[in-house]
């Protein structure tokens, strides 16, 4: 993931967000979990970026969506909280999440947040869509 593709995708998140009057905060991070883009929205605290690179570095871990994961360990609410340690930069246990997959392979994640779990949901992966770059 470089710095053009990354800003690409913070471009199309900011305008899905605007469109539904959100003012989010966007990270696009590599494959590894490495930020490569944090942009702040106006209204976040200085957190908002690192926030939404915890999404993305969760989602980029898995190669799922961060909702996707939350469902599928609702029975175990233990497990993800231990992910937090684990996992170096830390998580943000909250859906807006979602890798980013180019050729059939993850080459990094996005995190939104700003809105309310499922409007960063919807955010992320509609961004993942338009650009063609999630896999099923």
């Amino acid at each position: 993931m470089d710095y053009e593709r990354a800003m690409t995708f913070v471009t199309m998140a900011k305008s899905l967000a605007a469109e539904d009057g959100v003012e989010c905060s966007v990270a696009v991070l590599d494959a590894a979990g490495h930020p490569v883009v944090l942009a702040r929205g106006k209204a976040d605290a200085w957190h908002g970026p690192y926030m939404a690179a915890g999404k993305a570095r969760l989602a980029a871990a898995f190669r799922k969506s961060t909702a996707q994961l939350l469902e599928g360990w609702a029975e175990r609410p233990l497990y993800p909280m231990s992910l937090t340690e684990i996992i170096p930069g830390g998580v943000t246990l909250n859906k807006g999440g979602y890798p980013i997959f180019m050729d059939g392979e993850c080459v990094g994640a996005i995190g939104v947040g700003g809105g309310s779990p499922e409007v960063d949901d919807s955010i992320a992966r509609r961004t993942v869509e338009a650009l063609a770059a999630w896999k099923k």
